[in-house]
């Protein structure tokens, strides 16, 4: 029996499958480029932990340090600047409930080190295999700074920021936090194509 997707069926179809594909394209094409272009030593594309963030961004701010375990998750300690740029982006986006596809981490090492002690983690912090074999303790993790930009993907040729999108993001970039568009178009499914397309906002969108 020949069968189809339904339209909007259809539609979602794609936007996973884009989104998925942006993901990979940053992973694996993006961060390695911005890594050798602009001399970072680490590029990483965070996409849960920051909303974890907005969550508790209330509570967050009665305990600053605690904005550290977005990056414990990812296997570093974000220095005091670094983490003072990242709480203000999540506090722009929490207070505008305005929640972008990720967040792109650009890290330097510092050469330091520090030691995060079970005070620090919750349970959803995951430490990549850093965790020391003594009870309550883990291995020092690499202290770093660096900068951070937004990450919005869209798929398919109708896609566009909404206005309270815009109005926030041209905040951040005002703040001097760019915005990355990834937009993904599906060529052929049949032929597995696709065209990936990034850009850097720096001014306003």
């Amino acid at each position: 029996m020949e069968y189809r997707f339904r339209a909007l069926e259809l539609s979602i179809l794609k936007g996973v499958i884009g989104e998925h594909l942006a993901r990979s394209f940053i992973r694996n094409t993006l961060a390695p480029k911005l890594e050798e272009e602009e001399k970072w030593d680490h590029v990483v594309f965070s996409s849960n932990d920051y909303r974890q963030s907005l969550k508790a961004f209330s509570e967050k701010l009665f305990s600053f340090d605690r904005f550290r375990e977005d990056f414990f998750a990812h296997g570093f300690c974000a220095d005091t600047q670094l983490l003072s740029k990242y709480a203000m982006v999540v506090g722009v986006l929490a207070r505008n409930h305005c929640t972008p596809d990720g967040l792109l981490l650009k890290l330097q090492d510092t050469g330091h080190k520090r030691r995060v002690g079970k005070d620090f983690r919750s349970s959803n912090v995951r430490l990549r295999n850093r965790s020391s074999k003594k009870s309550g303790e883990v291995s020092k993790l690499p202290v770093v700074k660096g900068d951070l930009e937004i990450v919005e993907i869209k798929c398919g040729r109708r896609a566009k920021l909404m206005e309270k999108q815009k109005e926030t993001y041209n905040d951040l970039i005002w703040k001097g936090i760019p915005v990355r568009m990834v937009e993904v178009r599906i060529v052929s499914f049949d032929r597995n194509k696709f065209l990936v397309q990034e850009r850097k906002f720096e001014k306003s969108i």
